[in-house]
């Protein structure tokens, strides 16, 4: 189709110059060649908004577009509407060059930015390019004044049809041809793209063809818009890097996302897919319509889905692996009956870092306080055994009391190398526990102040209260609220619990001997206790 319409723009000028002597169809052809010109030059400028995925090279890139399309609007000025008219013509014509210069010096920029990631800046001394390039400009805007680039023999009545070349003419072309050359042997030299390498240097035989073609147009071995062939090559050039994957482009990517490993589908507003992957499995209406506003589990898949430009994304995540552990983790909870070796295995390793007679002295003291949890573990392990159907209940409250026994053997160790801890050792003895009654459906949150030191004894006093509150609501609990505060003279304990079912009555709760303050209200219960130093309030 570009050809076509190539064609036509040429045949367009050659019509107008040997065939017509009508003003008015030769105005309308002439016309109708620029429109054509410059018609394919704006859809290549826009076509690279959306191919280039670089932001800096597809802004250098717009910028020599923008260079080409300023070269044919002065050509156009120059020859179909001012006639050679001075001094306007000729300074047109000395336009032509501001293109010719500053186009193969933004290729050079263009050479610096392919393979640099997002955000890259070329260095400062590049710029010093710019030096030369507006010193060739102004030579050659200045040129009536030296006719160092062009000379006038018979002045300037007749300068476009009786001119020669002076010597900055040649270093003007040279600067042309030197940058340009650059351009096109630094592309290969920085190509890492697989595939032809014959196509791969096309841009190469282009730029050597233009050579050519400029070196005989000097030469005046023939005629013709030399803007328009100039604009023409430039554009191929630049294109063939583009097609042969030699400046990077946002092409051929539909065939990168089929055979992606990623399970992916584009679909439009009408669910209609547009692009599916290899790995995508074919999903159903219902289904892409729950995707759309949730994730949807697919077995070992999950489907998600994200809003683009003109539909949505959907993709699969393959979650086997991670459904693969959670069943393990599922079959380590069941084998919780195995938690007081390991509570054992856990002490005995401490032990063996202090005299024969503390090992044993803290072993007893451990298994005096804590006896009465780990009876209650071993029933609730044997009840478990009797009935399986309530074997995963059991075995949460085993996590609930195995938690207490833990840190309550925690915080007697502790307690042997130092009086006093930090008081934060409370705060994560009520986090674990928490954590752990989330195992039987209950709700929990912990609002913790916990700073500087506190007596291990009076953590160990509101810690068992705790648990003691926490063991007695276990079977009717659904939610918790623990509100720690520990300051420097005293430990308030908050405990805010939901029932499932009203609480008629509750054991009597004590800290360090004294009542703790108990307020029942159908299904919930509060529980208030500040200990102070010396004893409870």
């Amino acid at each position: 189709m570009i050809g076509v319409l190539l064609l036509i723009a040429y045949s367009m000028r050659h019509i107008f110059h040997h065939m017509t002597n009508n003003a008015l169809l030769g105005i309308s052809m002439m016309t109708l060649r620029w429109v054509i010109h410059i018609t394919l030059t704006v859809f290549w400028c826009l076509s690279l908004r959306r191919r280039i995925l670089s932001r800096s090279i597809r802004k250098l890139l717009l910028s020599v577009g923008g260079l080409l399309l300023f070269w044919q609007i002065v050509r156009i000025i120059k020859y179909d509407y001012v006639i050679i008219t001075e001094p306007i013509g000729r300074y047109c014509w000395y336009g032509f060059y501001v293109a010719m210069i500053l186009v193969p010096t933004i290729g050079v920029f263009i050479i610096d930015h392919i393979g640099k990631p997002e955000g890259y800046h070329s260095p400062g001394w590049m710029k010093l390019l710019f030096v030369p390039a507006f010193s060739l400009l102004a030579v050659v805007f200045t040129n009536d004044l030296h006719q160092l680039v062009f000379t006038f023999h018979e002045g300037f009545r007749d300068y476009n049809f009786d001119y020669g070349y002076g010597f900055m003419y040649i270093i003007v072309m040279g600067w042309f041809v030197v940058t340009g050359l650059y351009f096109v042997i630094m592309l290969l030299v920085k190509s890492r793209v697989p595939g032809s390498k014959s196509f791969q240097k096309l841009p190469l035989m282009i730029m050597l063809g233009a050579i050519v073609f400029w070196a005989g147009y000097s030469m005046k071995l023939y005629t013709g818009d030399l803007t328009a062939m100039d604009c023409i090559i430039i554009i191929l050039l630049l294109e063939s890097a583009i097609q042969s994957g030699l400046i990077p482009s946002n092409m051929h990517y539909s065939e990168l996302f089929n055979q992606s490993t990623i399970a992916a589908q584009i679909i439009d507003h009408h669910h209609a897919v547009h692009y599916s992957s290899a790995a995508a499995e074919p999903l159903g209406e219902q289904t892409i319509q729950k995707a759309l506003t949730q994730t949807v589990a697919l077995g070992d898949m999950l489907l998600h889905s994200q809003p683009i430009a003109g539909g949505h994304i959907l993709w699969q995540d393959d979650v086997k692996e991670i459904n693969t552990l959670t069943t393990h983790l599922r079959e380590a909870n069941e084998l919780l009956s195995e938690h007081v070796d390991l509570m054992k295995a856990e002490v005995e390793l401490r032990e063996r870092r202090l005299q024969a007679e503390e090992k044993s002295r803290l072993y007893d003291r451990i298994a005096t306080e804590i006896a009465p949890r780990l009876h209650k573990v071993d029933e609730l392990l044997l009840k478990s055994r009797e009935n399986p159907g309530q074997a995963d209940a059991l075995i949460a409250q085993i996590c609930v009391i195995s938690a207490y026994i833990k840190r309550r053997a925690n915080l007697i160790l502790l307690g042997e190398e130092n009086p006093d801890a930090s008081s934060r050792e409370l705060e994560s003895c009520l986090r674990e526990s928490l954590d752990n009654l989330k195992l039987c459906g209950v709700m929990t949150y912990l609002d913790s102040c916990c700073e500087g030191s506190a007596s291990l004894s009076d953590i160990v006093a509101v810690y068992d209260l705790f648990e003691d509150v926490a063991e007695a609501l276990l079977l009717n609990l659904s939610a918790m609220v623990v509100t720690v505060s520990c300051k420097s003279d005293a430990i308030h304990l908050r405990i805010q619990a939901g029932c499932k079912e009203s609480i008629e009555a509750l054991p009597a709760f004590t800290l360090l001997g004294d009542a703790v303050r108990c307020v029942i209200q159908d299904e919930d219960v509060i529980i208030d206790a500040t200990l102070a130093r010396g004893g409870a309030q």
